[in-house]
Order: C-alpha cells, then sequence, then structure tokens
C-alpha cells in the first residue's frame, strides 16, 4: 500500500487495473470452464426406448438424446453464463480497479486540498497542509503548504507594516507638538512686546530666527512622514556647529515649552566650547520630548542638565513628580509605552521610544530612572569633533 502511494497516478492506476483485470480474467475463465462442464452434463445422457419388431416382439434399447422442457431451459441458461460471467467478471474487475484507485490515491488527498481550500478562503493559515503521498497530489499538497506559509509570512509583514506605520504617526503626531508649541510661544512673545512696546531688534531676530528654524523642522517632519516606512528610516545628518550656540538654542526652545509657566524649568549648563559635529534636529526632539514628559508629571518644577564632556553630550531632564510606575521601569523602553492606570487618552505613549530611537541612530542611549525627587530620564550622543 505505502508502494502505491509513493508511485504515480498513472503507474498507479496500470498496476491496480491490470492487477483486477487479471483477477477478472482468471474469475472470467474458471466461469467458462465451469459452465462448459455443466452443459455437457445437460447435453448427453441415456434414453431408453421399447419397440416392436415385424414379428411383434417387444425391442427395448438405450441411446444418447434430449429430454423434456425444463432440460432446454437449463441448457440455454448453461450457454448464456457461459458468454455473460465472464464479461460480468472483467466489468466488476474494472469497476472494482476504479474504486480501489479512487480510494487509495484520490479520497484523502482531495479532502486535505479541499479542507485547505476552505480555510484558507477564511483566512485561517494556522494549520498545515499534510503530504498525504509521493505522487503528483502530493506534490500538489506541498504547493498548498508553500502557498499557505508565503499568505502567513505576508500577512505578518503586512501586519508588521500597519502597525509600524501606527508607530510612525503616533512619533510624527507626539513630536509636531514641540516645533508647533515652540512657534506659538515666539508668537505670542512677539505680539506681548509689540503690544507693551518693548520691541528691540536683537529679540525680534531671536524670535524670527527661532520661527524660521522650527518652521523648517516642520517641513523636514511633514516630508520625512511621505516617506518614511518606519521610524528606523530616520536618517542621522550631524553638521558643524558650537557647544555655545547648540546649549543656547536648546536653551530658548526648551523654556518656550513651558507656555502656561504653571511649572519653573530650572536650566544649567557647563562644557567646552567646542566646535563639534552633531545632528542638531535629534538633539532638539529628544531634549523637548524629555521636558514635555517631565511638565506633564511635574508637580512644580522641572531641572534640565545640559553637559559635554570627552566626545558626549548628555541631557538629564528630571521632575519633582511621583516618579515612573514599576511596571514602566520592568517593561522598559518600548513602542506605545504608558501608564494605563492614568488619564491620559491623548498620550500616545511614543515619547521615550522615540527619544531612546533617536540617542542609539546618535551613538548614545537612554536611561530612565526613579530618584528621591521623581522621575529621571539622561539622553547620551555621541559628539565627532572636526
Amino acid at each position: 500500500m505505502e508502494w502505491l502511494k509513493n508511485r504515480s497516478l498513472r503507474q498507479s492506476f496500470f498496476v491496480i487495473s491490470a492487477l483486477f483485470l487479471c483477477v477478472g480474467l482468471l474469475l472470467s475463465a474458471v466461469s467458462f470452464m465451469v459452465c462448459v462442464e455443466l452443459r455437457s452434463k445437460v447435453e448427453v445422457y441415456p434414453q431408453y426406448e421399447m419397440s416392436i419388431d415385424e414379428n411383434d416382439e417387444l425391442i427395448s434399447s438405450y441411446h444418447n438424446g434430449t429430454v423434456g422442457d425444463h432440460h432446454n431451459a437449463k441448457y440455454l441458461l448453461v450457454n448464456i453464463l457461459q458468454f455473460a460471467l465472464p464479461i460480468f467478471f472483467v466489468v466488476l474487475s474494472l469497476i472494482l480497479a476504479d474504486i480501489t484507485f479512487y480510494r487509495i490515491k484520490l479520497k484523502k488527498p482531495l479532502a486535505i486540498l479541499q479542507n485547505s481550500a476552505e480555510r484558507i478562503q477564511q483566512q485561517d493559515l494556522d494549520f498545515t497542509v499534510e503530504k498525504y503521498s509521493g505522487d503528483e497530489l502530493g506534490a500538489l499538497c506541498s504547493a498548498f503548504e508553500t502557498m499557505r506559509l508565503e499568505l502567513k509570512h505576508n500577512n505578518k509583514e503586512l501586519w508588521r507594516q500597519m502597525e509600524e506605520r501606527k508607530r510612525l504617526n503616533a512619533a510624527f503626531s507626539h513630536d509636531l507638538r514641540n516645533p508647533v508649541t515652540v512657534l506659538k510661544g515666539c508668537a505670542k512673545l512677539l505680539q506681548k512686546n509689540l503690544t507693551e512696546e518693548k520691541l528691540d531688534c536683537s529679540s525680534v531676530k531671536e524670535s524670527l530666527s527661532l520661527i524660521t528654524q522650527y518652521t523648517a523642522r516642520i517641513e523636514n517632519y511633514v516630508e520625512a512622514m511621505s516617506t518614511a516606512q518606519k521610524l528606523e528610516d530616520w536618517t542621522y545628518a550631524p553638521q558643524a556647529t558650537s557647544w555655545s550656540v547648540l546649549s543656547k538654542e536648546l536653551e530658548q526652545s526648551l523654556l518656550f515649552l513651558n507656555g502656561k509657566a504653571e511649572k519653573e524649568i530650572k536650566f544649567s549648563c557647563c562644557g567646552a566650547n567646542e566646535e563639534i559635529f552633531v545632528d542638531q534636529a535629534m538633539i532638539q526632539n529628544v531634549s523637548e520630548n524629555l521636558v514635555n514628559n517631565a511638565l506633564r508629571y511635574a508637580k512644580t518644577a522641572v531641572y534640565i542638565k545640559l553637559s559635554y564632556d570627552n566626545e558626549k553630550i548628555a541631557v538629564g531632564v528630571s521632575d519633582d513628580g511621583n516618579g515612573f510606575p514599576p511596571v514602566i521601569l520592568q517593561k522598559g523602553i518600548s513602542p506605545f509605552l504608558r501608564d494605563d492606570n492614568r488619564d491620559e487618552q491623548e498620550h500616545f505613549g511614543m515619547g521615550l521610544y522615540v527619544c531612546s530611537l533617536l540617542c542609539k541612530k546618535h551613538g548614545g542611549n537612554l536611561k530612565i530612572e526613579n530618584t528621591e525627587l521623581g522621575a529621571k530620564v539622561t539622553a547620551c550622543f555621541l559628539v565627532l569633533k572636526s
């Protein structure tokens, strides 16, 4: 049986048909011989006759002959069976050969293929298409299994891309708030100085420079969002600047984030003024995210410590809030990381993950911890020198 399962359909059909046909022919020959024997018994038998000769004497004799109608019917039946039985056995053997071929070679593989097609149609790909035999249908089952695996892989890839796009959209939605907040702060400052007639060239120049810078950041965000397929596509592009310029711009932009001035921001900076190569947009993005998070959870004050030493920039942001929940410290930095016990439906939980990703792209890392005052996050960036 196993030998037949591994033969091709043509070979199996030939073997089964030949086997059953041989049995049918053998039975036909046996039935033909039996009918011939029966016909000879019905056809030849002794017959007794009595007659009177010319001298009026009674004469009796025996000879072969035929008798009544019932013997004629038996003779006719044997003649019919002699030719009908061989044909019947041949036809029966071919029918049995077809049934056997279907049950051995076709029934199980067709059931497997039909069931697989129905489950694939229902988008159920969590099964395995069994290779029942080594023939053409077995190869078809293997092809179905390959197709199922490809469909499952494609579905997983599509789902991954959807999740990546969701993460990307959440990250951009989260990060666009920071430039918009800074622009609103600059606009309000200009409006206030204009109303109080305290405008001077230096303040206007600084505000316009900041507005121009953050407008360009928004344009870069929009362009990146239209081309990037995942967060990892963001490119690291260091440019030359000085430590004093970078720290001053960071201080200006970070102080603007406290729009309502409900909480105090305390800023400190240290480091030698050197020419360095950094991706300023990445550092600003990370710093703004960290300060925004700190302002969200702080009670009264946020502390920012900016330092540059040994080819490394460190941005430390701490607050006097309740600190990171244990569940966040246990899970670590991951996408959509947030405390579900807090009512923050507008918070995507992408800030720390984006910060960690950008720090790694800049050759650094991100560390979260709790201190005696509250939560603290430290972002490190590798610096290139000229």
